[in-house]
């Protein structure tokens, strides 16, 4: 159950780092705050694509010719779906915005642990997108 609560926080902590950059109308920073997100869960979901096209052993996910649909098409797609759903979570429904306005109050210890939990999986997430796309590249021979 803690685990449960911490990730959550994290989520909404990932939320709140941009929305409490001043400047700007609370919509255009909610706006840049759940972009964020989306490209952050983005790379993330590249970077496992990598890894699923791997070890299926074929380009598939992230072939540009699988289909008649073009692989710009499917990632455009994609962003907007993860965009959509993350802005209607934490702005639409209120829960981001509720815990950006309740962030303050938290002991600095917890502040702490989440800001320094936020960089670190941020930081994980461009390295493992990274390494994926290099695995992915030398697997394939591209």
């Amino acid at each position: 159950m803690f685990m449960i609560r911490f990730l959550k926080e994290l989520y909404f902590t990932s939320f709140t780092i941009l929305y409490k950059i001043p400047g700007g109308t609370p919509s255009s920073k909610s706006g840049t705050s759940v972009t964020a997100v989306a490209v952050i869960e983005g790379l993330l979901l590249a970077g496992i694509f990598s890894w699923i096209d791997i070890f299926i052993g074929k380009r598939f996910l992230l072939s540009d010719y699988n289909s008649h649909i073009s692989f710009k098409l499917v990632t455009l797609i994609l962003f907007f779906a993860l965009y959509f759903a993350n802005y209607r979570v934490l702005v639409t429904r209120g829960y981001g915005i509720k815990f950006e306005r309740e962030f303050i109050h938290l002991k600095k210890s917890r502040k702490v642990l989440l800001l320094s939990s936020c960089v670190v999986l941020l930081l994980a997430t461009i390295a493992f997108f990274i390494y994926s796309r290099l695995a992915y590249q030398s697997f394939f021979h591209l």
